[in-house]
């Protein structure tokens, strides 16, 4: 006999806005009926404090199905207090780290671009610079190509 997966339960949660990941990673916050925070890497368009309609399952986990859907109100202030104050300084601390990952894969690139820098700097003509991209491309299409 195989055993079912259990069906998706309605639940009033509250939105308690971003979080940062132990990766650095965007994180979304929801506070179920219990008060517990549970966290979420992906989740719509939501204002922190209100309450949603969420389906979830319970099965050792906590999984949510679809997108919550809004309620119609705002939590009581007890529960909204954690909510809040935690979140601004969440959000600039993301773009930072994102800035920095997106900084490391600009210096990655131009560290590999430097020889080829070199090789193009005394090129003075327009046929040796096509030339010299067409073949860069080339190589990089190919590459592409095969995998």
């Amino acid at each position: 006999m195989t055993q079912t997966a259990p069906e998706p339960v309605a639940e009033l949660w509250t939105y308690g806005g971003l979080r940062v990941g132990k990766d650095g990673r965007r994180l979304y916050a929801w506070l179920d009926p219990g008060g517990e925070e549970l966290l979420f890497s992906r989740t719509g368009r939501m204002a922190v404090g209100s309450q949603y309609t969420v389906r979830v399952t319970r099965d050792g986990t906590v999984t949510m199905h679809g997108t919550p859907e809004y309620a119609g109100s705002a939590a009581d202030e007890a529960t909204r207090a954690p909510c809040g104050p935690r979140t601004p300084w969440r959000r600039p601390r993301l773009e930072a780290l994102r800035a920095e990952r997106s900084a490391a894969r600009r210096n990655a690139l131009d560290e590999a671009l430097g020889p080829l820098l070199e090789l193009a700097a005394p090129l003075r003509t327009t046929a040796g610079r096509n030339a010299l991209a067409a073949y860069v491309i080339g190589k990089l299409h190919s590459t592409w190509g095969s995998r």
